[in-house]
C-alpha cells in the first residue's frame, strides 16, 4: 500500500473558511465569554482529574461561564479569580481537541495542561514533568499537521512553567512524551521503542493538543505530575494526596500564566 493511500497521513492544509458559519449555527453558549472579553482574558488552562469541586480553594473563586458537551458527557468551563479560565477537559485527542478549537475561537490564545502521565522509566513520583515534545502515536494530529514523529510543546509556555517550578524549588524533568490513544497497546516491546526515541512518559492528549495549537497559532504547554510507572516489566501506582497535589499544580499554572 503506497502512503497517500493511508487516509491518517494524508494531509490536506485546508482553510477553516466555514469555522465561523460552523459555530454560529450550533447550539453553543459562545455568549458567555462575554465578561472574559472585557476582563481581557485569553488564557485557559486544561485541567484533566476528576472531582474539580473537591479543591475547595480553588473551585470556591469560580463562576461557570462555558459548557462543552459532547455525545456522552459535559466538561465545564470556569473563570478562576477573574485572573484565568479553568476548562475541565476530557479524555483522549479528538475530545481535547475539539474543546480547545471551541476556545481558540472565543478568543484563547495561550492554553496550559494540567494532569497527570504515565512513567515509561522510573521516575521519582515527587518530581514534575514538562514535556518539551511528543511522539505522534496518534490520530488527531494527523488532521491538523502533516505526518512526522514529533510535534513540539511552545516553547515559551514551557519556559514559563519551568521558571514557576525552579521558584517553588521543585524538581522537574523536561522531556519527550508518548502520546497514544490505545492504553492496553503500552505493551513492552513498544514501551522499549519509544524509550528509544527518547520518550520517559506517555499521556492520550499532548500531541493532539501541540498539533492544534500550532495549526490555530496559538500556544500550548502542560505541568504534569506521574500517577504510575510502567516500564514494560512492572507497573507501580502512586499513593499520595491527589487533592493538595491537584491544588498545587493549578496555582502554578496560574503563576506561569502570569509570566505569559
Amino acid at each position: 500500500m503506497e502512503d497517500n493511500e493511508i487516509p491518517i497521513i494524508e494531509f490536506y492544509n485546508d482553510e477553516m473558511v466555514n469555522l465561523s458559519v460552523f459555530f454560529s449555527n450550533g447550539k453553543k453558549e459562545f455568549w458567555r465569554f462575554e465578561e472574559c472579553k472585557k476582563l481581557g482574558i485569553d488564557k485557559c488552562i486544561f485541567f484533566f482529574p476528576r472531582d474539580f469541586r473537591k479543591i475547595k480553594n480553588i473551585y470556591s473563586k469560580c463562576k461557570l461561564i462555558y459548557r462543552f458537551k459532547s455525545a456522552s458527557s459535559i466538561s465545564p468551563v470556569y473563570l478562576y479569580d477573574k485572573k484565568v479560565l479553568i476548562a475541565l477537559c476530557p479524555l483522549g485527542g479528538p475530545a481535547s481537541a475539539n474543546l480547545m478549537e471551541e476556545l481558540v475561537y472565543v478568543g484563547i490564545k495561550t492554553f496550559i495542561g494540567v494532569g497527570s502521565c504515565g512513567a515509561i522509566v522510573d521516575v521519582n513520583f515527587d518530581h514534575f514533568f514538562v514535556p518539551v515534545k511528543a511522539i505522534r502515536d496518534e490520530g488527531t494530529s494527523y488532521h491538523y499537521l502533516a505526518a512526522s514523529k514529533f510535534v513540539d510543546s511552545t516553547k515559551r509556555v514551557v519556559t514559563a512553567i519551568s521558571s514557576v517550578l525552579k521558584n517553588h524549588k521543585e524538581i522537574y524533568n523536561n522531556g519527550v512524551i508518548w502520546t497514544t490513544d490505545a492504553i492496553y497497546r503500552e505493551t513492552p516491546r513498544r514501551i522499549q521503542a519509544r524509550v528509544n526515541d527518547g520518550a520517559t512518559a506517555v499521556d492520550m492528549e499532548h500531541a493532539s493538543l501541540c498539533a492544534v495549537a500550532k495549526s490555530r497559532k496559538v500556544e500550548y504547554g502542560c505541568l504534569m505530575y506521574y500517577s504510575d510507572v510502567n516500564n514494560g516489566q512492572k507497573w507501580q501506582t502512586r499513593s499520595y494526596d491527589k487533592f493538595e497535589l491537584r491544588e498545587r499544580v493549578i496555582r502554578y499554572a496560574v503563576e506561569a500564566m502570569e509570566k505569559l
